[in-house]
């Protein structure tokens, strides 16, 4: 399910990070469901068991999973630890970060509305196959 691009100049551990949240985001992975253990992990990606331990370790610390001593580390409620004035701080934050970003490649802001409709329609379809 994770493919790794090691030329890519995006850390492998982010890599898996990445992929791992886009996963849980699609449905694919759903609340409670155990992800591979770091080793079996490290082997499936063919990546170092720390860069591996790094990946479920930034995953903890955004919320994703929840590491259980002795039983495994297994995905989290979304949100379940934040509250609300903090989520919502954060989306503001991405949002604002793209705002700028697509600023400063030059797209309007109505193209840049139109590109988001497209890509979270996208992203339904993909939601809907994985929950087939």
């Amino acid at each position: 399910m994770i493919e790794i691009n090691p030329s890519s100049p995006v850390p492998l551990y982010q890599q898996i990070v990445e992929q791992i949240r886009r996963l849980v985001a699609l449905g694919a992975l759903k609340p409670g469901d155990r992800l591979p253990t770091v080793r079996e992990l490290a082997v499936r990606t063919r990546v170092n068991r720390n860069t591996a331990a790094r990946a479920i370790q930034q995953l903890e610390i955004d919320g994703v999973v929840r590491t259980r001593v002795g039983q495994g580390t297994f995905v989290e409620q979304a949100g379940r630890h934040l509250d609300p004035a903090r989520r919502d701080g954060a989306v503001d934050e991405l949002i604002d970060r793209l705002l700028i970003e697509a600023g400063t490649l030059g797209v309007a802001l109505d193209e840049l509305g139109q590109r988001l409709a497209r890509r979270i329609e996208r992203f339904r379809n993909e939601e809907k196959e994985n929950l087939q």
